[in-house]
């Protein structure tokens, strides 16, 4: 029977609670099929049907799942005052587990607004409850969305601490898919804090794990991640491949968004290996895709809620990079023809006879000439020798004088 029907039934009955059940579940249902706006109403009517009740309990379940809907539809204020009434109606009843699950969901939605310290303060309250109630699975979340939070505020030493006890809890838990989870957001805090060795092993095990899970939407994000770690350690040419199949795998996903940032980070480690070309049309693929979405901001990709967004001025930079450096390669090409051909004038006045050139030769017909008149061999010929030393210095001395090719240099 579905939710709608049981509903129906309840209607026809008078039965109260049992319309605030099934309302509940219809709400619960909407939401996972993206039906949001009708799970919104939903969860009001189950809201309204439960304080006509009096079922406290019930109010403070129905409040909850309608801040989770709220925050789907980016309606995060109202969201954050839905779960704070959730927290407050849970700890009046002393059900510190679903205070626990308030809190948290308080916190996601704190970050959303970019209230970074409010929200660690529900993440670290959520994460004690759930140590106190032995619930590992919760704790791990808490603590994760604690480490977002905390790297929001540049505590990162913090934020990485918090991201290992929660991949360690989801290790023991042997939950392969949020261990993942934490091992992605452990990386994006290992970079921040500059530790790309560790960084890069973290994304490679997030990826790892979402490929055997068969996510490849999060395999996508950790590919992402890893690439920008590698670009960082100067490993381009495996940044390149990373950042090759995050996109390819965006593609496949229909992730457009996604599809322009993994493309636009593909373009920067192009560039790294000169490879304009290919970056530059990486560059323009990524930009024609956010301007198809009428994007002016996007996301990271760690999807951590709150992380400050990119810009969209930053991709158009990256295209401008990439044909500054592609007109500097061709000027620098332009800038050889000139050079070679000043390399080549030096010779030409060798070619042509010069008065300088001309002088030893006239003085050797004139030599000639008074052999001629006179059988007597006077002292021209020692005379030869210094007129045609000269000849050879200036030439050298020409030679030397001549623009050196500088090409090699500046290239």
């Amino acid at each position: 029977m579905s939710h709608q029907q049981d509903l129906a039934i309840c209607l026809e009955l008078g039965d109260g609670p049992g319309e605030g059940r099934a309302l509940s579940g219809l709400g619960i249902a909407l939401q996972q099929v993206g039906r949001f706006d009708e799970a919104i109403d939903a969860h009001q009517q189950d809201l309204t049907v439960c304080r006509e009740l009096g079922d406290r309990h019930g109010e403070g379940q129905a409040v909850g799942y309608l801040g989770t809907a709220l925050q789907q539809v980016r309606r995060f204020d109202e969201a954050i005052d839905a779960h704070e009434r959730a927290a407050a109606l849970f700890t009046e009843l002393k059900d510190p587990h679903r205070e626990g699950q308030a809190l948290h969901n308080l916190g996601t939605a704190l970050q959303q607004v970019r209230r970074f310290d409010e929200a660690i303060d529900a993440h670290e309250r959520a994460a004690a409850l759930f140590t106190e109630l032995k619930d590992p699975h919760r704790e791990g979340q808490a603590l994760n969305s604690l480490g977002s939070a905390l790297q929001q505020v540049r505590r990162f030493d913090d934020a990485i601490e918090a991201h290992q006890r929660a991949a360690a809890l989801f290790t023991e838990l042997e939950d392969r898919h949020r261990e993942g989870q934490a091992l992605n957001s452990l990386g994006t805090a290992l970079q921040e804090a500059r530790r790309f060795d560790d960084a890069i092993d973290a994304h490679e095990r997030a990826a790892a794990l979402f490929t055997e899970v068969g996510d490849c939407h999060r395999e996508g994000q950790a590919l992402h991640n890893l690439g920008t770690a590698l670009q960082q350690v100067r490993r381009f040419d495996e940044a390149i491949d990373a950042h090759e199949r995050a996109a390819t795998l965006f593609t496949e996903l229909k992730d457009p968004h996604r599809q322009g940032q993994a493309l636009n980070s593909l373009g920067t480690a192009l560039q790294q290996v000169w490879r304009f070309d290919d970056a530059l049309e990486a560059h323009q693929r990524a930009a024609a895709l956010f301007t198809e979405l009428g994007d002016s901001e996007a996301r990271p990709l760690n999807n951590s809620p709150g992380n400050e967004r990119v810009r969209e001025a930053e991709r158009p930079r990256g295209l401008w990079r990439s044909r500054k450096a592609q007109q500097q390669q061709q000027a620098s090409q332009q800038k050889q023809q000139p050079q070679k051909a000043q390399k080549a004038q030096p010779q030409k006045p060798q070619q042509q006879p010069t008065p300088q050139a001309q002088a030893p030769a006239l003085a050797q017909v004139a030599q000639a000439q008074a052999q001629a008149q006179s059988a007597s061999q006077p002292q021209p010929q020692p005379q030869q020798k210094p007129q045609q030393k000269p000849s050879k210095p200036e030439s050298a001395v020409a030679e030397a004088a001549s623009p050196l090719p500088t090409p090699d240099p500046a290239t």
